[in-house]
């Protein structure tokens, strides 16, 4: 639920009662000890010119970020601030609000938006008996779309009645009346005070009058008192009404009033209570209620808290800051919203200036930051204003910008499109031996493998050459086999002999996902090699930093000698390493025979020894890996990408076969 509240316009009616006029003054005396929010559009002037030179880099993103004029079709809405919205379906409804002049002061009137069609209709109504007018009131949908109204204040008075309007039958229902006699802890309503209130009209007032007689008593009981510029939202099948204004005292208590059973009842928070105050904005999901800001009679207001609706308990949010410039100054008549895991802040009044930044609250962080939102065409800054998301945009309209009540619409576009996960990858993987969606056949050890020429050929210089290179006998036999549209089941397979079954289907993996799973140490090496032979250089990275999380006294030779023909230089330095600073180790020292295969190898390890006579010295080692503390881990499988390069696994021990080196 969006706050929808009053625009300033106490100071320029003088018609208010002499109570609601202190509030104002004290308003306007406190202005000194309030951050303005100049420097904060003032930034985003500056900043445009900055960020032009970053449009290119941005991409998507400047291309969401934009505002764009809502052009209006049908029966727009007339100017109005502090109006009371709710979307329900697909359809904005807005309800009264102030129209600035005394010619229509507070309205009655209910319209709807529909953000598909893009066009404003006035709301039928065919109940004689509806709402009198009002600002400042929250309107929120309850079961069976039914839209709930209370309170607010008619230009007289403030209101604590309470309506319901059904929008399959079009009819208002008033379920409470106006009150001075309902008292609660937060504040009881104005001495003195009778005017015009919902559901409460004279020969002025198009409304019809209720007698008390028709509301019964016992669900008044415990209702909130007068006020405006609450929060309000619903849960669990009940509005939620917290803290406001009722015209001598601002509020922090809190009412529920239950759908079903049409009765109030106090709440009774815990936790960290925010202070008393009026015209906070306000945004909740399933869980939480959030409010920022607001004005207690003294100060406006810039902390954020949390409501936990199933615990009734508050908490304070953190004001860190994400990077350079500024969390959202103290302000109220703004607007909240949540978009995806953030909260979003727009709008205010500072208590000088209406504004027009735009900040982002990410929950997963914990931190603010600042939205450049000076690109396209950007509204005036506005306080009392209405704003809702709808898909992947802010809508923002109406409101008042310090001269004039508005009735403007914007549109600032969150997210071009709303994606879903990827599922490349995935989807990829399900063509790999795929014998209904592939073109070419391998026979590898006497079992097919089934792939995709072209897939192959544009990852691999390799399997380009053998697929698609006319001479080669593999690509003419291909070739004749698509060109007489052989199938899956009589396609001739190309025989790979040089390369392991389980090899050349991790080889092909990696070729659809760019990762290869379940990795094994029996697989590493033969992987290894086969990744030089098809010039896979990505492969053979991702192959060799496995390896090197696995190296101890048993294994590093073979690791060497390998690494050594393949030229996986990073891989043969780590196991240089390993032996020069673990000869000392029994263990090492006997297995410097299995080097005779390669003696280039031994006389390095001794030229460098030569150079690190204290190398020797470190003691014995092999049971250490680069990457672990302890070889005692048994052998197991893992995932293994470029992402998971720093995982570990068992050591591999002699018992284990790797392309005839011994261990």
């Amino acid at each position: 639920m969006m706050p929808f509240i009053d625009v300033d316009d106490f100071e320029v009616d003088s018609r208010l009662p002499e109570s609601h006029a202190i509030f104002e003054n004290a308003d306007i005396l406190n202005n000194s000890n309030v951050r303005s929010g100049s420097s904060s559009n003032n930034a985003q002037n500056t900043n445009r010119d900055r960020h032009q030179g970053d449009a290119h880099n941005e991409g998507i993103m400047r291309q969401s970020l934009t505002w764009s004029i809502v052009k209006p079709i049908g029966t727009i809405p007339p100017p109005r601030s502090g109006a009371a919205s709710v979307v329900v379906q697909g359809i904005l409804y807005i309800f009264g609000g102030y129209g600035g002049g005394a010619s229509s002061g507070r309205l009655d009137d209910f319209y709807s938006y529909n953000f598909t069609s893009g066009e404003w209709k006035e709301v039928e109504v065919l109940s004689e008996e509806r709402p009198a007018c009002r600002e400042n009131n929250g309107v929120v949908i309850g079961e069976s779309d039914n839209v709930y109204l209370f309170g607010g204040y008619n230009g007289a008075a403030w209101l604590n009645d309470l309506w319901c309007y059904s929008i399959k039958t079009k009819r208002w229902t008033c379920l409470q009346e106006s009150s001075d006699s309902i008292e609660s802890n937060g504040g009881g309503a104005i001495d003195g005070i009778t005017g015009r209130g919902f559901g409460v009209r004279d020969s002025s007032s198009s409304g019809t009058t209720l007698s008390s007689s028709q509301i019964s008593a016992n669900r008044r009981e415990k209702a909130p008192s007068r006020r405006f510029g609450y929060v309000s939202v619903v849960h669990d099948n009940k509005l939620v009404v917290f803290a406001g204004f009722d015209g001598s005292r601002w509020l922090q208590d809190m009412y529920s009033f239950d759908f079903k059973s049409k009765t109030w009842a106090e709440v009774h928070a815990t936790g960290q209570l925010p202070s008393a105050r009026s015209c906070p904005a306000w945004a909740k999901n399933e869980t939480y209620v959030y409010i920022h800001g607001g004005y207690d009679g003294v100060q406006r207001k810039s902390d954020f808290f949390r409501f936990n609706l199933k615990t009734l308990e508050w908490k304070e949010m953190p004001s860190h800051l994400n990077g350079s410039g500024n969390s959202p100054s103290a302000r109220y008549f703004h607007s909240c919203c949540l978009y995806s895991n953030q909260l979003i802040v727009y709008g205010g009044y500072s208590g000088s200036l209406r504004l027009s930044d735009m900040y982002a609250f990410d929950f997963d962080t914990d931190l603010w930051s600042q939205i450049d939102c000076s690109y396209g065409t950007p509204p005036k800054g506005r306080s009392s204003l209405v704003a809702q998301i709808y898909e992947n945009s802010l809508y923002v309209g109406f409101g008042y910008d310090g001269d004039t009540v508005l009735n403007d619409f914007y549109k600032f576009r969150l997210r071009a499109i709303r994606l879903p996960p990827s599922t490349l990858l995935n989807d990829f993987s399900k063509l790999l031996n795929n014998p209904q969606l592939s073109d070419v056949t391998f026979l590898i050890e006497d079992q097919e493998i089934h792939a995709n020429r072209s897939i192959l050929a544009v990852r691999s210089e390799f399997f380009y050459a053998l697929l698609f290179s006319g001479g080669m006998r593999e690509s003419i036999q291909v070739e004749e086999d698509a060109a007489n549209e052989v199938s899956a089941q009589h396609r001739r397979p190309i025989e790979i002999k040089d390369v392991p079954h389980s090899i050349f289907l991790k080889v092909l993996e990696y070729l659809y996902t760019d990762s290869v799973s379940d990795l094994t140490l029996d697989m590493a090496l033969p992987l290894l090699i086969t990744s030089e032979r098809y010039m896979l250089d990505r492969l053979k990275a991702f192959t060799s930093d496995y390896i090197r999380h696995e190296i101890n006294a048993d294994n590093v030779m073979g690791v060497l000698i390998s690494s050594h023909r393949h030229a996986a230089l990073d891989l043969k330095e780590i196991a240089f390493e390993f032996i020069c600073q673990n000869l000392a180790n029994d263990e090492i020292l006997a297995n410097l025979t299995d080097l005779k295969v390669e003696p280039d190898l031994l006389v390095e390890i001794i030229r460098r020894r030569s150079f690190d006579p204290l190398a020797s010295m470190s003691g014995p080692t092999h049971q250490t890996s680069p990457s672990s503390p302890s070889s005692t881990h048994s052998n197991q499988h893992r995932p293994y990408n470029h992402q998971s390069s720093n995982a570990s696994i068992g050591p591999f021990g002699r018992n284990n076969e790797w392309s005839g080196i011994r261990r």
